[in-house]
């Protein structure tokens, strides 16, 4: 930077100075981008519209309020549009905020700003109100160029760049715990069908908009809400089926269907059968295995509910209070093998999914789905798919 020559009118204290460099760009992107790699830190803010936005090989969603900060070493590419993204892009070199930042920060803060925090984050509420206003302050400061212009762009576009700062430095640790609260609560609709469970009563208490909460449950299971409260609702009729004794008026009804023809129907839609062609084909006739089924339904519920943990037989007794001959004798007699096997053929039967609809790494995948290394899942996905997951996911 050039020394001022002139105190007073400040002539060429501004001169070659390439950190006042700051663009601004109103745009309507209608088709996929090829990747972008970039000099200048690059803020993009979604107006309107939906698409996804790959960074770095990860998939991040991109909708109204979506704010995404990409520094030097973000790659990224629009993979997908499902509606014309109306967004606004403001470029500027990280050298103007290391100069104008003063404020001191914890020990490392910076560090962990750029490289630990998610490059989007979703704004709601006074937070999208609050943003929204500064973009079309910076834009309006762009378009102009009236004065004072230069350093008003400047200091908005700094606090633009300071509120990312702050949103997303603040959800650091915050997606872990997110994503166990929706595992939370995907385990409480499948598992309480009985009860009238609203979506706008599950996003209040984890403070959340109903259709913010309805997104996460899709991304995290890949059914909605609706979808979820079906699937809950088959898998613990399959449960109570195994209860002869119990008619099919009561249990339509303690499930929470309108009638026992609506039961039916959605039935046969999941399972490609009714139920009584289920008690009568999938369910044997000998008395201690259907007393025994009941608490294995609930042992399956559990291993998919909790697949991508640390599980085993010891934590399921301690959860069902069993001992664990119990246990053992339970999935020999229900399922026709031993724990193990049927936890590694659900973990693999999740991992076929993610190869499918994710762009993730192999290692990722394993270890999404609770595997303790990566040799250990390529083995048993190859004993159960007959080839490794590189070969599964290229046929496809």
């Amino acid at each position: 930077m050039k020394g001022q020559k002139d105190w007073f009118t400040g002539i060429d204290y501004y001169h070659n100075y390439r950190e006042k460099e700051i663009t601004v760009e109103r745009k309507i992107i209608k088709e996929p981008t090829k990747i972008s790699m970039h000099e200048q830190v690059e803020m993009v803010y979604v107006l309107g519209g939906e698409g996804i936005i790959k960074i770095n090989g990860c998939d991040y969603k991109a909708e109204e309020g979506s704010l995404f900060c990409m520094y030097a070493h973000h790659f990224y590419s629009i993979s997908s549009i499902t509606s014309d993204l109306k967004v606004v892009i403001v470029k500027f070199y990280i050298g103007l905020f290391m100069y104008m930042s003063w404020e001191r920060h914890p020990k490392d803060a910076n560090a962990r700003l750029v490289y630990d925090t998610c490059p989007r984050v979703f704004l709601q509420g006074t937070q999208r109100s609050k943003v929204q206003t500064l973009i079309e302050d910076i834009l309006e400061e762009s378009r102009e160029r009236r004065f004072g212009s230069m350093n008003l762009l400047e200091y908005k576009t700094l606090e633009l760049h300071t509120y990312f700062c702050r949103y997303a430095y603040e959800r650091i640790g915050v997606d872990k715990k997110q994503e166990n609260q929706v595992w939370g609560v995907i385990q409480r609709v499948v598992l309480t069908t009985s009860e009238n469970l609203e979506l706008q009563e599950l996003a209040k208490d984890l403070n959340c908009a109903p259709r913010t909460l309805n997104t996460w449950i899709k991304q995290t299971c890949g059914y909605t809400f609706f979808q979820l409260k079906q699937f809950g609702k088959i898998l613990n009729a399959c449960a109570l089926l195994h209860f002869p004794e119990l008619s099919m008026e009561y249990i339509s009804d303690i499930l929470g269907f309108s009638s026992k023809q609506s039961f039916y129907r959605l039935f046969a839609q999941y399972c490609k059968m009714t139920p009584r062609e289920y008690q009568k084909n999938c369910i044997g006739n000998e008395e201690v295995r259907a007393m025994n089924t009941g608490m294995g339904m609930q042992f399956l519920q559990y291993i998919h509910m909790n697949f991508m943990q640390d599980i085993s037989l010891e934590g399921i007794c301690e959860k069902f209070f069993l001992k664990p001959y119990t246990a053992r004798e339970t999935f020999e007699e229900i399922f026709g093998d031993n724990f193990n096997n049927i936890l590694n053929e659900i973990r693999i039967s999740y991992a076929c999914a993610f190869l499918r609809s994710f762009d993730y790494t192999v290692l990722e995948i394993a270890n999404m789905c609770g595997f303790e290394s990566l040799s250990t899942f390529q083995r048993i996905f190859k004993a159960y798919m007959n080839q490794s997951p590189s070969q599964y996911r290229k046929l496809l």
